[in-house]
């Protein structure tokens, strides 16, 4: 099975299109293949760029570790070959086995919860939310949820039309 929808050729992209491709780059460094695959509609890019602001709300009450860990859970749960690849580099690059992570109890609640939104949303129990709530404020539980969602969607995104993995995700793979 091969990719359903090949990434946009800049060359051949519109105006508006080449902008975005542009500020992307200028941004990250790289225009992935997820993102070439999403400058097909405009809007939906947009849509999924939003990622990037929910990313730094979370940042800003969770260390950057426990966001690669809750991200890693949800993608490996909705077994999102490049996303569980993309966090997998993420950790690879802090030092850390992927395979051998020790996590505190924070990270561990937050693991759990990104594996049950991924698997089954409606049966997130009381218990798991009162554990969540011994580390976050109910705004802070719904940013997390929010995040979740949009990582879920990606991983639908990515998964559904088949998005290849960028050359430099690779050697993550195996």
């Amino acid at each position: 099975m091969g990719v359903i929808i090949k990434p946009i050729v800049y060359e051949n992209a519109s105006r508006e299109v080449k902008r975005e491709y542009e500020n992307q780059y200028r941004t990250s460094g790289i225009v992935t293949n997820m993102k070439k695959t999403l400058l097909h509609h405009l809007p939906s890019y947009h849509v999924y760029e939003e990622w990037y602001k929910l990313r730094t709300a979370l940042l800003e009450f969770i260390s950057h570790r426990a966001f690669v860990v809750f991200s890693y859970a949800i993608s490996l749960e909705g077994d999102c070959l490049l996303s569980s690849i993309y966090f997998r580099k993420a950790l690879t690059d802090r030092g850390e086995d992927p395979e051998e992570l020790f996590l505190d109890d924070e990270e561990q609640a937050l693991e759990y919860y990104g594996r049950q939104l991924s698997r089954s949303p409606n049966e997130v129990s009381d218990a798991l939310f009162a554990h969540l709530s011994q580390y976050y404020s109910p705004e802070q539980i719904v940013a997390l949820t929010a995040f979740a969602g949009q990582m879920i969607a990606t991983n639908v995104f990515n998964s559904a039309l088949r998005i290849e993995l960028d050359e430099y995700l690779l050697h993550f793979s195996t």
